[in-house]
């Protein structure tokens, strides 16, 4: 198998074990930490909390200490980078009109 086949392969694969790993998290913050929204993860919703609540702020550091710096924050932007996609996404397409009509 080439290098370039090997590379692909494993391209998948950690794309597949981090889409897991984002629906786990939605799950638990949902299931467990009694989250309100489904598409937030927990990394996501501890980072946009810190300010507001002691315990977030704790658990986003906790977070930020066992993965790496800023997780919480790049989790953050991709749970809006997500929602914005699904948002465009709904948006009706227009369709061209013809012309000299209004």
């Amino acid at each position: 198998m080439s290098q370039d086949k090997v590379d692909e392969v494993l391209s998948e694969v950690l794309g597949y074990v981090t889409r897991v790993g984002d629906a786990t998290s939605q799950l638990i913050n949902v299931a467990i930490l009694f989250g309100d929204n489904a598409n937030e993860s927990v990394s996501g919703r501890s980072h946009r909390l810190k300010n507001k609540h002691k315990a977030w702020g704790w658990l986003n550091s906790f977070i930020d200490f066992a993965f790496d710096e800023n997780h919480c924050e790049r989790s953050y932007l991709n749970d809006v980078a997500r929602a914005a996609k699904t948002l465009n996404e709904a948006k009706p397409k227009k369709k061209p009109t013809k012309k000299g009509e209004a």
